[in-house]
């Protein structure tokens, strides 16, 4: 069994880790193709460090302005790395361009051959999300890396019935086998009670909101994203409570383009490493976020979340009561907020209990076994 993982951002590189660490102690052949859709080292090289994931035998320079040079550039590399290592399997991990790259090039190298043999099998892991709205670059993406796959693994029951929807169950095969996330939060859990990072930035425990935000459509409209940070302000002086708000590149950029005067209650900072990040989340009253991983993690933790789209692919978080869609309404997320000011959440399991990765990979030594 030769296995290629394609992978490059934040999410791909830590949902990846514990699945990694099992075919390293297995010994498994592997390897890993780095696309560097994620350049920056505070959004990529710092996690292969911090989970110890091994160098990537290739790193192709796919990084580009348009979808068109990253996507064109991507797939013909990876098409041409896999004719020279002729893999038995292809993992991809969520609904990112890098997964869709390396799925569509495993896709055109399989093209090329009728004995079924020779073709390499197309896994991906987090399959079956589906937030309905095909605005969404990563909907789209995830909707095509299910078409071309073999192999889907499928984080919750929801998930599979959207793949039955589709009819995808008649010509693959699908496991229901939860997040992988899970795994890596509750091994990092114990840790977070060493961690000083609310001590650097001079805030205690539930005592502060925390704000990610990155997708095009909630920052890139300068108007649009000033407005949102405005209401953020009016909210932190309604609840006399500060926000803390790390800034993904993406969202800098955008932010220098605002004529902002002093906010009171929003404080930017960089982006975090995995375990500070785990940390501030974890001990936030609430998280405000356009991110589809953080509606998972913080289920996981407890942690109320407000979903600042109009659409979520993560619905079981909805009915979970842990997570309020909101959309860009200023109304809808104070209403959220009065909300969460008097429920609770307690930690869920509805998407793993972190032992997703062995799970996969009993499945897959079961499947090369046949």
């Amino acid at each position: 069994m030769k296995i290629c993982i394609v992978l490059s951002t934040r999410p791909e590189i830590i949902k990846f880790a514990n699945l990694i660490k099992i075919f390293k102690q297995n010994k498994i052949d592997f390897f890993l193709i780095n696309t560097n859709q994620h350049y920056i080292n505070i959004m990529s090289d710092v996690f292969f460090k911090y989970f110890k994931i091994p160098k990537p035998k290739y790193n192709i320079k796919g990084k580009s302005k348009t979808y068109g040079g990253f996507f064109s550039k991507t797939i013909k590399s990876i098409e041409n790395i896999l004719h020279n290592e002729k893999p038995n399997y292809l993992i991809v991990q969520g609904d990112t361009n890098t997964a869709f790259a390396g799925c569509f090039a495993a896709s055109i190298f399989n093209r090329k051959y009728f004995n079924d043999e020779k073709k390499i099998k197309i896994i991906h892991i987090e399959a079956g999300l589906r937030s309905f709205d095909e605005r969404m670059p990563e909907e789209i993406n995830r909707k095509l890396i299910d078409q071309l796959s073999n192999i889907l693994f499928a984080p919750t029951k929801f998930d599979f019935e959207n793949l039955k929807k589709e009819r995808l169950t008649l010509n693959k095969k699908i496991f229901t086998v939860g997040n992988t996330i899970s795994d890596i939060i509750k091994e990092n859990i114990p840790l977070i009670k060493e961690n000083n990072i609310l001590k650097s930035f001079n805030i205690k425990k539930k005592d502060f909101y925390l704000i990610t935000l990155h997708r095009p459509e909630t920052v890139d409209d300068p108007k649009k994203f000033y407005k949102l940070i405005i209401d953020f302000e009016k909210i932190g002086k309604k609840f006399k409570t500060k926000f803390l708000f790390p800034l993904h590149p993406r969202t800098k950029n955008i932010l220098k383009k605002l004529n902002l005067k002093k906010l009171n209650y929003i404080k930017f900072t960089r982006p975090l490493e995995f375990l500070d990040f785990l940390t501030v989340m974890s001990n936030c009253k609430i998280i405000f976020t356009d991110s589809g991983g953080i509606q998972e993690e913080s289920s996981l933790l407890g942690v109320p979340c407000i979903t600042i789209r109009t659409t979520t692919e993560r619905q079981l978080s909805i009915i979970n009561k842990s997570n309020i869609l909101t959309g860009y309404n200023y109304k809808r997320i104070l209403k959220a907020v009065v909300y969460f000011n008097k429920k609770m959440v307690k930690p869920s399991n509805i998407f793993g209990d972190g032992k997703v990765s062995r799970r996969i990979f009993n499945i897959l030594k079961k499947i090369n076994t046949r």
